[in-house]
């Protein structure tokens, strides 16, 4: 089984993108966790798999609810509505109030989320903007592997360099092990800038991992927001998405060699 959780230091840089297109090429059964503190956008975005909308009701907030009596995988599994393309999605938050609420109900989560690798399940998570103590750290210790998402720009650079060296202090667990983390720069190709923001960003911390890029695709993008689009298989963003989910799904395997 594996976690692979999204997350951004400021902004919108692409997470939530980035997390859908995984999990819409990834090689195995997934789940997709919109887990954003601030409120998840997921739900907005894709359209149900019927046409209709997904209810934004039906998701996090009732299992963060009832994790307060336990929390098994099934559970996450029930809490999960289909989208188009067939992705189970469990919907997030509606409002950041929400989050801290149920702060003590996180742990149960990332434990049932953890335990869906017996159902043969893995999990994508967005985490949406990450701080420097996010209420859903449990969720991203029990990644196997974290994703940061950034533009290419400087300012995005600043502030991503930043996020990494703070969580590189807190993401470890109770047994020593760290999730694999790395980055995932979001660019326009042309201007070649992407290697150089993801050198500038691994600096912050060690072991920090280059898991590609993708391209500044709006049209690609537009999938996700139920648009018809002509051959999505050719669009810039899914051919590079599938890089992506090769480097992502090795890294998972990696992780689990070093746990064992």
């Amino acid at each position: 089984m594996a976690i692979v959780s999204f997350l951004s230091a400021k902004g919108s840089p692409g997470a939530t993108t980035a997390a859908l297109l995984v999990a819409a090429l990834w090689p195995r059964d997934v789940l997709v966790l919109d887990a954003d503190p601030a409120g998840g956008d997921v739900a907005a975005r894709l359209p149900g798999a019927a046409g209709g909308v997904l209810d934004a009701e039906r998701g996090l907030l009732p299992l963060l609810t009832s994790a307060r009596r336990g929390l098994g995988p099934q559970q996450l599994l029930d809490g999960a509505q289909p989208a188009a393309g067939g992705t189970a999605v469990v919907c997030g938050l509606t409002r950041p109030e929400q989050a801290g609420a149920a702060a003590g109900s996180w742990p149960a989560l990332a434990s049932a989320a953890a335990g869906l690798g017996a159902t043969g399940t893995d999990v994508v998570v967005d985490a949406g903007r990450v701080t420097t103590e996010p209420v859903h750290l449990s969720l991203l210790r029990a990644s196997d592997v974290v994703v940061l998402v950034l533009r290419d720009d400087v300012a995005s650079v600043l502030h991503a360099r930043e996020r990494l060296a703070a969580l590189g202090t807190v993401l470890r667990r109770a047994d020593g092990l760290l999730p694999r983390t790395g980055v995932l720069v979001v660019g326009d190709p042309r201007r070649g800038d992407g290697d150089q923001a993801a050198e500038v960003v691994r600096a912050a911390g060690d072991r920090v991992e280059d898991f590609g890029r993708l391209p500044m695709d709006t049209a690609g993008a537009r999938v996700f927001d139920g648009a018809r689009t002509a051959r999505p298989e050719r669009t810039a963003l899914v051919r590079a998405g599938r890089g992506v989910v090769a480097a992502l799904a090795a890294a998972a395997a990696g992780y689990h060699r070093e746990a064992a």
